[in-house]
């Protein structure tokens, strides 16, 4: 079956039925020795995860179950040293269902067979009130759409059963078993239905529909409220997702040796390269179609400039913002700005804060133009739209919070693990930044570089002291914490131009400096600043938001959640302040062992020898604080918006709608806000008037395995792989459906 669809991929089909994909992937060989080197080097890189400890016994509140990776890992390596998996597909599923079992966002795995498809349903869903009010049932987005529209051939109905399981019994255990990176089953939630902020965000796919990590199976049926509407019956897709020409892989083993190892077949260059990766068509004729760019990079179909998200958001999002930031869309702009009269409102949408070089410029001046604009309309309440807010640029978050409350001063405060491999690095590197420091002006563009790095301390404050930590020995402690050591608590050091300008890609941003002290005014009153995520808002965007709402004061609103009602958390990706790699690592190791042969001899002999072929391995660096209790962690707290609403038939695809109900229970009628979700904020140092609620999570078994393992009659080798040759880059590229229904994907 493998060589079926990478011939069909060969010839430009991008999406399978899912139980074809399945029975390749399980075709794949296992082989226990390399997977036990790979967990090796994974127990190792994740030696430098902020919150191991922590998550083992976590405090009340906390919404997720415990988990002990390490014990997770031990207990992996026991299963392959027993013999238990059969095939490479298993070990991995095994592997990857600990990853999403941390429920941190920073933590992210992308390596093995697993990278090579996604499931999908042919059918995105949303989950909607009537009015607000009444319980929110499941709908197929395109039928809201189209009810939007007027568009609709018969009556909308709502989704009753899949599979023949109740619906919310059976995405709520979808949920807990595919969602991945939240501390909260409401924003697992939220991963699986559909929206127009998702939409936009460059093709990427809520889980339910694109992003399904392990085999949902093979039938997918949808039976409807309307007892006269037929059961839908239809299939779970599978999306390859591979971008780079693999060559002719024909067996199992073959994808193994690509896929797992990061080989390719010894035939590669016998083999031309296909049109849909770029090749040349075989029809080669002066009459042939020229799909390609000039080499020159311009455009030659005379596309034209995106100003508005309306087209990638399925009608959604207005037509005609009133702001939008230059080069809108994957390679550029993200801001978006609305004025609305009629609420004295105005609204600036941002998906993300991944704005770097120039774009960072361009951002700061679309956001420099909603407050000029916004101020000079006398506009009284500002709405901040960070849905599915993955975060990005740490210098954005900054900027954004400088921009709204000028007059505040942000506070960043973070901790990370004390071991011996975080300080032989951190030793090694602060004390060769220092030498260089301390030398002549020949090493400049080196200091500078390593102005902002990770493990160079003396430019980063000493948050207790105030003043430049002296040296790596005083930072590294230990502080004892929840049973593991900690280093002590550090600051950014952000009145420093040079520590900015290493940290943000060569900007600065005047608004963080001393010298605006007496230009900070601010725009207006926190209480008319409302903060609007749905509980998916992550790093960088997770920093900006507890800035916000405990340092300024801003209110916070957050929608749609299960269908049930109580509070539910603004931030539920991850609040770490630093995501690293398995990639950085590797850098620092091998560069701190060609300078420093002493802490060479500390660290690992080699990080080569990997076992498995890695494209990404994710972790989170360090922790944020809060001032008021340096015992804990954000990832622990229970943050809960103040206001939280249910998306409606009439606003969920449509931002117009959403943004005035937010207004209106935000600033006019809290009554709008779901029952029993208020009491549970914090905001500005006011204690909430509730406690925490008790956990919603489900515990759900890990993926089901192909084959169960009884006795092996006659043990093989496990060393002997079939002919490989060069190692390879692996990307993964995402491409935008062009219907909410069907999911049409284009091919590379």
């Amino acid at each position: 079956m493998c060589g079926q669809l990478i011939d069909a991929v060969n010839a430009g089909q991008r999406v399978f039925f899912a139980v074809e994909a399945y029975e390749c992937l399980i075709s794949v060989p296992f082989h226990a020795p390399m997977a036990l080197r790979f967990i090796d080097y994974y127990n190792t890189t994740m030696q430098f995860h902020s919150t191991l400890n922590h998550l083992r016994s976590p405090p009340d509140g906390y919404q997720q179950p415990a988990f002990d990776l390490p014990k997770g890992l031990e207990d992996l390596k026991h299963d392959v040293q027993a013999g238990v998996f059969n095939n490479q597909y298993d070990f991995e599923a095994a592997l990857q269902h600990l990853v999403y079992s941390m429920h941190d966002a920073h933590v992210d795995l992308h390596a093995g067979v697993l990278s090579a498809f996604s499931f999908a349903s042919p059918f995105p869903l949303v989950t909607a009130s009537l009015d607000g009010k009444e319980t929110p049932k499941i709908y197929f987005a395109d039928d809201v759409i189209k009810r939007r529209d007027n568009t609709n051939a018969t009556a909308i109905s709502a989704i009753t059963h899949i599979n023949g399981e109740p619906v919310i019994q059976y995405l709520t255990n979808f949920a807990a078993l595919q969602a991945f990176g939240m501390v909260e089953p409401h924003a697992d939630w939220n991963q699986l239905m559909d929206s127009p902020v998702q939409d936009i965000l460059g093709g990427a796919s809520s889980i339910f529909s694109g992003a399904t990590t392990f085999y949902p199976g093979n039938s997918l049926n949808f039976t409807f409220e309307d007892a006269s509407k037929p059961v839908e019956k239809t299939s779970w897709l599978a999306i390859y997702k591979n971008t780079d020409f693999t060559g002719p892989l024909t067996t199992g083993g073959d994808f193994y040796n690509f896929f797992v190892l990061g080989l390719l077949p010894s035939s590669y260059k016998d083999v031309p390269l296909p049109p849909s990766f770029g090749g040349t068509p075989i029809d080669d004729s002066p009459d042939a179609v020229n799909t390609t760019l000039p080499t020159d990079g311009t455009n030659t179909n005379n596309t034209q400039v995106q100003t508005s998200w309306e087209f990638d958001s399925y009608g959604a999002f207005p037509s005609n913002p009133d702001i939008a930031q230059l080069n809108l869309g994957l390679d550029g702009g993200v801001i978006t700005g609305y004025f609305y009269n009629d609420i004295s409102t105005g609204v600036i949408s941002i998906p993300h804060f991944d704005q770097y070089g120039w774009d960072i410029g361009n951002f700061s001046q679309s956001l420099a133009d909603f407050i000029h604009e916004a101020k000079t309309r006398n506009l009284t309440h500002i709405i901040v739209d960070i849905q599915k807010n993955y975060g990005g640029s740490t210098g954005i978050a900054l900027l954004l919070f400088g921009e709204l409350f000028p007059a505040i001063d942000p506070v960043v405060q973070s901790q990370r693990r004390s071991h011996e491999l975080g300080n032989v690095l951190g030793s090694a590197t602060t004390s060769i930044y220092q030498e260089l420091a301390n030398s002549t002006e020949e090493y400049e563009d080196i200091t500078l570089a390593l102005t902002a790095d990770e493990w160079v301390i003396t430019t980063r404050l000493n948050a207790e002291t105030g003043r430049n930590f002296t040296s790596w020995e005083e930072y590294e402690g230990p502080r004892q914490q929840h049973g593991d050591d900690f280093s002590l608590v550090e600051k950014y050091d952000l009145k420093n131009p040079t520590f900015q300008a290493a940290a943000f890609d060569g900007w600065v941003f005047s608004s963080l400096l001393d010298e605006n002290e007496t230009a900070r005014e601010a725009n207006w009153d926190p209480e008319n600043v409302v903060i609007l995520t749905d509980g998916t808002c992550s790093s960088a965007c997770a920093m900006f938001l507890e800035l916000a709402t405990t340092q300024a004061g801003a209110r916070t609103v957050v929608v749609g959640g299960a269908p049930s009602p109580g509070p539910m958390q603004a931030a539920s990706g991850s609040r770490g302040v630093r995501s690293y790699s398995n990639i950085d690592l590797d850098v620092d190791f091998s560069w701190v062992g060609d300078l420093d042969e002493t802490a060479k001899a500390r660290l690992p002999a080699t990080r080569t020898d990997t076992g498995m072929y890695v494209i990404y391995a994710g972790l989170n660096l360090r922790d944020q604080l809060r001032a008021d209790d340096l015992t804990m962690p954000l990832q622990f707290r229970y943050m809960a918006a103040e206001c939280r609403l249910y998306f409606t038939l009439d606003n969920v695809y449509n931002m117009s709608a959403l943004w005035h109900d937010v207004a209106h229970a935000a600033f006019q009628d809290s009554s709008l806000c779901v029952e029993g979700s208020t009491g549970y904020a914090s905001r500005r140092g006011t204690k909430p008037s509730n406690p925490p609620p008790k956990s919603s999570a489900v515990a759900v078994p890990g993926p089901k395995p192909a084959a169960t393992f009884t006795v092996d009659y006659d043990p093989l080798s496990n060393e002997g792989l079939p002919a490989g040759m060069d190692q390879f880059d692996l990307h993964q590229r995402w491409h935008a459906p062009t219907s909410k229904a069907g999911l049409l994907w284009e091919s590379a």
